[in-house]
């Protein structure tokens, strides 16, 4: 059977058409011949010479029909859906025509055949016509609903094409069809659209539909089904609640590259990836007017590769500024943001320098050369080492206190003498009584940026902290999404885990925004709401994957299995250390003046941890933490 349905979709449209149009033209005679004038002969004389009299000398009264029936449904289009999109009411009306059309043209034709009207036997012809034409509807019918099954029920299960469902019937979904007619490895099946003026029409030959009761019917077709994402006018909310729905029908969602994907990383329309969890987060709106005020002013990014970094390059393209100045040490990532961003600029014909520098945050005379050469104005300090568990190895301590917190001193220090304007950190809510050292090194670097504004009045230094930023280097969501792939288990650490999450658009939003509300030495929040549950967003991302959650000895669904805590892994994660936040005027972003340190005492602090990291004295870098970081454990 699967051999019979891979030579038939192989065939050429032309010869498939043939084949239709032939096999729906033998019907016609068939269904005459069965129940037609033969039948009638059949059933008051028996078979015999008669009846084979009827079929072989007066074919030519079904054949006259059966033309005028098939011209019909060639000229309305029948014929151009094929099998495929059978089931559209558009075309099911069509069939039902053209059937009529069959019917009754028999009748005229058979009457005018006759030598003379038979009156008495008008009704009869005419109940004889209906049913023919009721009866090769249903063959017409039930032939296609089978060959359907055959072809391309089958064809989607063992024959390995992904059956995809394009949600969007505008310009981007139509562009997508075209890009994947030449990947043999999907099938699109149908468009989806929330229209309602595009219900049963058809895109190339492709129905649309616009109920989710029909996309519910062809989930249980199709197991391995999925709904791609067109839909670049969609605003996030209402996106928001279709993949809600989308996930109680167990549907896979999945989505095409974003725009700076497609212009760097190479990536076709055609590159379908999985849907991103930034689309299941609550949506949080953002004021972004207040980025207008950084208009011509030159800004320097530091982690300018990463994927806070990367974003606030391009919110800050967006928003006009002069220069901007992108600052990394790992060549690669630089190399890929500034080919973006050029990239970005030819596309929108912007007028902004981009800059992009090799360099250390840690280095002294680099910076100093830095901040001679350029008349910078803005800061956001967004390079850091943040991997809980790799920073927690002894191995690694000294270099994530030597880069987060003395790198950070180092960097701000010279912004503030070179007499820059603003100064924003981006730290972290690890960094509230911290239970880790990646937590403590950044709240180290909160206190070098409060005791410096102390110092420096002249410049405005602040921080922002906020939760996991969702597909950030380090976040838990890219591993779920590969344990997803190779078919489970996810794995976490706790089944009571909490955490606040944030996508990196709004995590940049805000960094960014800070520069401009900052007067000095605030810690800037965002109103994250609730926090979630780890296991609530596994389970989220097993649905919206198509799958499902295996429960007991369940072999086909996707386990989830508890590791345990991680060293240094709290349950939940805090915001505030004092509590006093206040608003802004973004009711959205909230600051708070915490306790620090003074001038005095970072200096001291930075002395001693500076000959302890340098001897790589473990014992003594861990009291000095527990020393200045409110909530560090003590020593087991």
């Amino acid at each position: 059977m699967k051999n019979i349905a891979k030579a038939l979709l192989n065939l050429t449209r032309s010869q498939k058409l043939f084949i239709v149009i032939f096999s729906d033209f033998f019907c016609m005679i068939l269904v005459w011949a069965i129940f037609g004038p033969p039948l009638s002969t059949l059933m008051t004389q028996g078979f015999g010479n008669k009846v084979l009299d009827i079929i072989f000398d007066e074919v030519y009264q079904v054949i006259i029909p059966a033309i005028i029936s098939l011209l019909f449904l060639f000229l309305a289009g029948f014929y151009k859906t094929m099998i495929r999109f059978y089931d559209t009411l558009d075309t099911i009306f069509i069939a039902l025509t053209g059937s009529f059309i069959y019917g009754f043209s028999w009748l005229i034709t058979y009457l005018l055949s006759l030598p003379v009207f038979l009156h008495e036997y008008f009704f009869v012809f005419l109940l004889q016509a209906f049913m023919l034409s009721i009866v090769l509807y249903s063959f017409l019918s039930s032939i296609r609903i089978f060959a359907k099954y055959i072809l391309f029920t089958l064809k989607a299960s063992d024959i390995n094409a992904e059956p995809i469902i394009i949600y969007g019937a505008g310009s981007a979904g139509k562009e997508l069809y075209e890009a994947l007619q030449f990947d043999k490895s999907k099938k699109i099946i149908g468009f989806f659209d929330d229209s309602d003026e595009l219900s049963n029409r058809i895109i190339n030959n492709i129905p649309i539909y616009t109920k989710f009761s029909k996309l519910k019917s062809l989930r249980s077709s199709y197991a391995n089904l999925s709904v791609l994402l067109a839909i670049p006018s969609l605003n996030l909310h209402k996106r928001r609640e279709l993949i809600t729905k989308l996930e109680k029908l167990r549907i896979a969602v999945r989505t095409v590259p974003a725009f700076h994907e497609l212009v760097f990383d190479s990536k076709k329309m055609s590159d379908i990836q999985n849907l991103s969890i930034n689309d299941i987060l609550p949506n949080r709106i953002i004021d972004r007017l207040v980025i207008k005020n950084f208009a011509q002013r030159e800004i320097l990014v530091s982690g300018g590769g990463g994927s806070i970094g990367s974003e606030i390059v391009r919110q800050l393209i967006a928003s006009s500024v002069g220069k901007i100045y992108v600052i990394d040490n790992f060549e690669f990532n630089l190399f890929k943001i500034y080919e973006e961003t050029k990239a970005i600029l030819k596309n929108t014909n912007a007028q902004i320098e981009i800059i992009p520098i090799l360099g250390d945050i840690k280095d002294r005379k680099f910076l100093k050369r830095i901040f001679k050469k350029h008349s910078i104005d803005t800061i956001f300090h967004a390079a850091a080492y943040k991997h809980v568990p790799l920073i927690e190895i002894e191995e690694n301590i000294s270099s994530a206190l030597e880069n987060n917190f003395l790198g950070t001193f180092t960097f701000a220090e010279e912004a503030a003498q070179a007499g820059i304007n603003s100064f924003v950190l981006v730290s972290t809510d690890k960094a509230v009584r911290p239970t880790n050292v990646m937590g403590a090194s950044k709240r180290l670097a909160e206190l070098s940026i409060q005791a410096l504004n102390g110092k420096y009045q002249q410049s405005r230094l602040s921080m922002v902290r906020f939760g996991n930023v969702i597909n950030s280097s380090g976040s838990v969501i890219p591993t779920f999404l590969e344990q997803i792939a190779a078919g489970g288990p996810l794995t976490i650490t706790h089944k009571e885990v909490e955490r606040y999450f944030m996508t990196i658009p709004e995590a940049s939003n805000l960094v960014i925004q800070a520069g401009e509300l900052s007067n000095g030495g605030e810690v800037f929040i965002l109103d994250m709401g609730e926090q979630m549950k780890v296991i609530d967003i596994a389970k989220r991302l097993i649905h919206l994957s198509g799958r499902s959650i295996a429960e007991g000895d369940d072999e086909n669904g996707i386990k989830i299995i508890e590791i345990g805590l991680r060293q240094g892994e709290k349950m939940y994660e805090e915001l505030l250390i004092s509590g006093n936040e206040k608003e802004t005027v973004n009711k959205k972003i909230f600051k708070s003046n915490e306790s620090h340190i003074s001038y005095e005492e970072l200096l001291e602090l930075k002395y001693e941890m500076s000959n302890n990291v340098e001897k790589n004295n473990i014992t003594e870098i861990k009291k000095l933490l527990r020393k200045y970081v409110d909530g560090y454990p003590d020593e087991d």
